[in-house]
């Protein structure tokens, strides 16, 4: 009969199978952190104004220096005192000359001495008209003294003599406000954009000669969608960025913008809104007419929990994450049933209590975890190598 023989000797330990085999996975501490979500929207720079400049009487142009893209500077009809004649030479200093008899008849044209404007109209014909008209009213007073020191003058004559002084005042005044208007003034400083006309043509009364783009503070426009209106309010300052203008460095320039202005009704087909921001242009440096973007933040968590796509695992509509304890050790925890909050290309937001301060989160190797599972584990990803670049498989 065979003999069976069993060999003595100690018991060899089972071999490691894969079904206790650690893990190696890489992981990720997590901890709150501040998040800003933004989105970015183009904008349109326009001018603040766009200003028509008129003729207010009808003549031929005397006098149009400025060419398209200079600087028109802000200008404005000065006031004028009206001086009786005895006012008006004792206003002279001490051992001046005598007036000359011009001076003394355009002496209440004295505000427009040296006064420049954006264009001219000829008023050769105006100013004879108020010579004439200043002539008139100068002898109206004096008939007027005259009759005021007549002892034997009646109230009615009295009453002439002051009508007559009026009338006078009254077409005096009516010729020097024609001749003011034939000074085309600028209200505010900007940038001639159109000329209509040349010196030496004939215009009418109302038509167009310029248009001045004003320019010391540029208009930005965007359309920010309904359903982040909330994220903007009146007041609140928004940088753009204007990629078509250089700074010092040769970066896009960057200029706070401030909210002017918020429509209160959505567009009907677009559903949304229309914004206004001023820019401040002091210098004139920015062109108009260009685009920029602005980053409007529709979203803040100063404490958010954020962690890579990577770490999340899918399981039909459910998502979960597989952690390590904050207080220690090489098992892992399985967090079912958690929500997404914001998402980006990379990350996503876990909003909630489930995943704590302290935690680390599985980023590569969670696809073939179970709950409870002991890893191995290191921070460092074994498919990032050093100088930013990525090893490739």
């Amino acid at each position: 009969m065979p003999l069976l023989l069993a060999a003595c000797g100690p018991q060899q330990p089972p071999e490691e199978t894969s079904a206790t085999a650690k893990r190696s996975v890489v992981v990720q501490l997590v901890q709150p952190q501040k998040l800003e979500v933004a989105i970015k929207l183009p904008v349109v720079i326009q001018p603040k104004d766009i200003l028509e400049l008129r003729a207010a009487s009808p003549g031929k142009i005397s006098s149009l220096e400025f060419v398209e893209g200079a600087t028109v500077p802000a200008s404005q009809i000065p006031n004028g005192e009206w001086l009786e004649v005895d006012e008006f030479l004792a206003s002279q200093l001490e051992g001046a000359p005598r007036p000359t008899e011009d001076e003394i008849v355009f002496r209440n044209l004295r505000h427009l001495d040296g006064f420049e404007c954006f264009a001219r109209i000829d008023d050769s014909q105006l100013m004879q008209n108020f010579r004439e008209a200043q002539a008139n009213y100068d002898q109206a007073v004096r008939d007027l003294r005259r009759t005021e020191e007549y002892p034997q003058s009646t109230g009615a004559q009295l009453d002439q003599a002051r009508t007559r002084r009026n009338i006078a005042r009254a077409g005096a005044e009516r010729v020097l406000a024609m001749i003011e208007d034939t000074y085309i003034c600028n209200p505010l400083q900007g940038v001639l954009i159109e000329r209509m006309h040349q010196t030496g043509e004939f215009v009418n009364m109302g038509e167009l000669i310029g248009k001045v783009a004003v320019m010391d503070t540029l208009v930005a426009e965007l359309e920010i969608p309904e359903t982040h209106r909330q994220a903007l309010s009146m007041g609140q300052t928004i940088g753009v960025r204007i990629q078509s203008v250089k700074d010092e460095t040769g970066k896009p320039v960057l200029r706070d913008a401030k909210i002017t202005k918020i429509d209160s009704v959505a567009h009907a087909l677009t559903h949304s809104f229309s914004v206004e921001l001023e820019i401040p242009n002091p210098n004139l440096k920015l062109p108009a007419g260009i685009f920029g973007t602005v980053d409007v933040v529709i979203y803040k968590n100063p404490a958010a929990m954020v962690v890579p796509l990577t770490a999340i695992r899918l399981n039909g509509s459910s998502k979960s994450l597989f952690v390590l304890p904050a207080s220690g050790g090489d098992k892992v925890s399985e967090l079912t049933n958690i929500e997404l909050g914001q998402l980006s290309s990379n990350w996503a937001e876990i909003p909630g209590d489930k995943l704590k301060p302290g935690m680390r989160v599985v980023t590569f190797g969670a696809q073939l975890l179970g709950d409870g599972d002991e890893v191995t584990w290191t921070e460092k990803d074994p498919y990032v190598v050093e100088g930013g670049g990525e090893m490739k498989s």
